[in-house]
């Protein structure tokens, strides 16, 4: 941890202007974006690329996809692993070092996808006392918002509640056409607001733990 003089958050920019040894020096926050969908006919990328859009270039993004670490069912930990595997270790650095956490989520059954459950389950520290937004989507209506609710309840266990705005995108799967188009746009009018919302909480969070940080 940098040894800090001085330090503060400039409002809604999620960007850390830290004042140490008399420079100034502006550091976007690292935001990871998990996904939940493991499907071969997963519809996680086009939402992934539409709230990348939809944010810019606010922040340091690092996307976390289950696919790619094919994790087993949970059966220890990570705090539990006396040698862990290398993905494991991968996992534990990517959320260790982020300052927040936006979940993308499809809704099975109205539930949580069982591979985004299987490694949150697998860590625990890495996530306290730090932002969290969940973005959700689905082929209906409601745009996968009972999942949300179950994964509030998750999240919160692991040390970081969600915000309160849920942005939740319906009929995905006819994004782009006539009858999609009322769901995409009430997805767009939703982000604004909890993207404001998430800025603010990261901010916030942020500067509790290195306020905690820098008095040890």
């Amino acid at each position: 941890m940098r040894t800090l003089d001085f330090y503060y958050y400039s409002k809604l920019r999620a960007r850390i202007t830290i004042l140490t040894n008399g420079k100034t020096i502006f550091i976007n926050m690292n935001i990871t974006l998990i996904l939940s969908s493991v499907r071969e006919s997963r519809i996680a990328l086009r939402v992934l690329e539409k709230v990348k859009s939809l944010v810019g270039d606010q922040f340091n993004f690092n996307v976390v996809d289950p696919m790619e670490f094919d994790l087993p069912l949970l059966n220890l930990r990570f705090f539990e692993m006396k040698n862990p595997d290398e993905k494991f270790i991968r996992l534990h650095n990517r959320f260790n070092d982020a300052d927040g956490f936006i979940i993308i989520t499809a809704e099975y059954n109205h539930g949580i996808p069982p591979a985004l459950k299987n490694m949150l389950d697998h860590f625990g520290k890495e996530f306290s006392h730090k932002s969290c937004g969940i973005i959700s989507y689905s082929d209906g209506a409601i745009g996968g918002a009972r999942c949300t609710e179950q994964l509030r309840l998750v999240c919160s266990a692991l040390g970081m509640p969600p915000i309160s705005i849920s942005p939740a995108w319906g009929l995905v799967n006819k994004s782009g056409t006539p009858d999609g188009k009322p769901f995409e746009d009430g997805f767009e009018r939703t982000f604004r607001p909890f993207l404001k919302e998430f800025i603010w909480m990261t901010e916030a969070l942020s500067d509790k733990r290195m306020k905690d940080t820098s008095s040890n």
